[in-house]
């Protein structure tokens, strides 16, 4: 019995042994499997930020585009309104001076009705 008992605790001694073997292989491995996650999560962190960080460029983008389009059509605007005003202007000035050289023909003729 002595033999027996003392053959079955060696065999359980062993077994201890290689599960506690594998007890530390597991916790290697699990720690290495957190650290990889945790490495994941930082990427994932840092890819979520870049993505924010270049969404809100975008909408910056996008609404400096949009004020820049108001901007612009204000501007082709006020050069239409310049063009019209100029065109108005050289029309204006034009018929100041037929005016003007009517007014002189006049003025001779009304003096050369006075001279006779």
């Amino acid at each position: 019995d002595r033999d027996t008992d003392k053959k079955r605790i060696e065999e359980l001694l062993e077994e201890n042994m290689v599960l506690e073997i594998a007890q530390k292989q597991s916790m290697n491995e699990s720690a290495h499997l957190g650290w990889e996650l945790e490495q994941l999560s930082k990427s994932t962190d840092l890819a979520d930020s870049e993505k924010s960080f270049v969404f809100e460029l975008n909408e910056c983008a996008s609404s400096r585009i949009l004020k820049l389009e108001k901007d612009n059509q204000s501007l082709q605007n006020t050069i239409q309104e310049l063009r019209d005003a100029s065109l108005t202007s050289k029309e204006s000035s034009l018929k100041f001076v037929e005016l003007e050289k009517e007014n002189q023909q006049l003025s001779k003729k009304v003096m050369c009705s006075q001279e006779q």
